[in-house]
């Protein structure tokens, strides 16, 4: 018995925890939805004017997405701390930037988004223990170290994702399986260099065009290729954008309305510029157990899309204005994205019965008394415990059928063991 209620209390700290995390990157998610559909919008005017003006604005659009890190790591530390919240958050900016200094030195490559989620949460385990004063010292040194440190083992890292290339590389039905898993497991943490190395390097396969070679599926796409690679290697996102958002929509009924509204803003903004990143991450701090479905329909999409060679690449992020532009058969495209969008909404309710994750604002709820929230309206229908008698939103969307109760105006009260037992995990 003991045992058991020592594995609920660490199932309970592990979702306040991640609740924590998503309450704090709610704003987050707002503005660099707006930043990376900015991005998205950059990248198709500079196409459709000229390469001149393209080139001219490809410094900015990098700009913009380094930024996303600096508005994760500003609003996080905002969230996670006390006191003076504005000038913490500033600081942590400042910390990122150190960070980011020092990485270059020794690296030269962009801050990646889960860059500005670490550094929030040492900042916020500092302020939160220690002084300002120490903490303001320790954690401009530590953001220097750090970013040494991150610099040096990224070689490492390189190498590693070099060798994974190489293993997945070439080898038919398996590559676009295992390249879609990988892909969307580095995509969750903001880092593409791993699918760079097939979108831009002989991994996702080389060609000659023209008398010249051209290296990298993305190039060759953009050269004119339309060979099998683009199917393995490309396609297979599209489906991937309506399986996720058959999540999203699934996933609505059991949000709160903050909730709801800043997944609707994720869920257009990916569906606008085919960057999964934000999406991945929301949907991860929902539930482990649902992202980890999210690489099984990634690599069934992927797989898919090789199969009826749907052949629709891109060339920037696989937006839905890509798709529009670039799909020649709209007969497999409309027909498997129906299917994989059906795919994502009932794996959605899987996991929801399956592992008893409610309402996704991460509150750890056993799968046994998923069938009390459910006649109780709903996660997104509790407001509060309040002494022995829950208070909801909507009375009239009690099921009285499925348990006894008293319902006072919005003040319900039972005596179900169930009922009981919920008060515990709702406090």
């Amino acid at each position: 018995m003991n045992t058991v209620i020592m594995d609920n209390n660490d199932c309970m700290k592990l979702f306040e925890n991640f609740n924590k995390l998503q309450s704090g990157l709610l704003l987050s998610y707002i503005f660099c939805s707006v930043l990376i559909m900015g991005t998205e919008l950059l990248n198709l005017l500079s196409s459709a004017v000229n390469a001149d003006f393209e080139q001219a604005v490809y410094n900015f659009i990098n700009l913009f997405s380094v930024l996303t890190a600096y508005v994760a790591c500003y609003f996080l530390t905002v969230s996670l701390t006390d006191g003076k919240k504005w000038l913490k958050g500033f600081w942590g900016i400042v910390c990122l930037a150190f960070f980011q200094t020092a990485f270059k030195c020794v690296y030269d490559t962009e801050v990646f988004f889960v860059s500005g989620i670490l550094i929030a949460f040492v900042l916020s385990y500092f302020f939160n223990r220690f002084s300002v004063s120490v903490s303001l010292s320790v954690t401009i040194v530590f953001s220097i170290i750090f970013g040494l440190l991150a610099g040096y083992l990224f070689e490492y890292f390189e190498n590693f994702l070099m060798t994974l290339a190489q293993m997945i590389s070439g080898k038919g039905i398996a590559s676009s399986i295992l390249f879609s898993a990988a892909d969307s497991f580095f995509t969750l943490f903001g880092i593409h260099n791993f699918r760079d190395l097939f979108f831009f390097k002989s991994y996702g396969g080389s060609q000659l065009i023209e008398s010249s070679v051209i290296t990298g599926v993305k190039d060759l796409f953009e050269a004119g290729y339309t060979g099998e690679l683009i199917s393995t290697y490309l396609s297979g996102h599209y489906y991937l954008l309506f399986a996720v958002g058959g999540i999203c929509i699934a996933m609505l009924n059991k949000l709160k309305h903050p909730q709801k509204t800043v997944l609707i803003i994720l869920l257009v903004s990916s569906l606008f510029s085919g960057n999964l990143t934000l999406i991945f991450l929301f949907l991860f701090l929902q539930s482990p157990f649902l992202f980890l479905s999210v690489l099984f329909i990634s690599a069934l999409s992927f797989l898919s899309a090789q199969l009826l060679n749907l052949n629709i690449g891109y060339i920037y992020n696989g937006g839905i204005v890509e798709m529009i532009m670039y799909s020649k058969n709209y007969i497999y495209l409309i027909a498997g994205g129906v299917v994989f969008f059906a795919i994502g909404y009932f794996v959605f309710k899987f996991t929801y019965e399956k592992h008893g994750i409610s309402d996704c604002v991460n509150v750890y709820i056993p799968s046994r008394l998923n069938s009390m929230v459910e006649a109780l309206g709903g996660i997104g229908n509790i407001i509060r415990f309040k002494d022995d008698a829950l208070e909801v939103r909507n009375p009239k969307l009690i099921n009285t059928v499925k348990f006894d109760c008293e319902i006072d105006e919005n003040i319900v009260k039972s005596s179900s063991e169930k009922f009981i037992e919920l008060k515990e995990y709702l406090i």
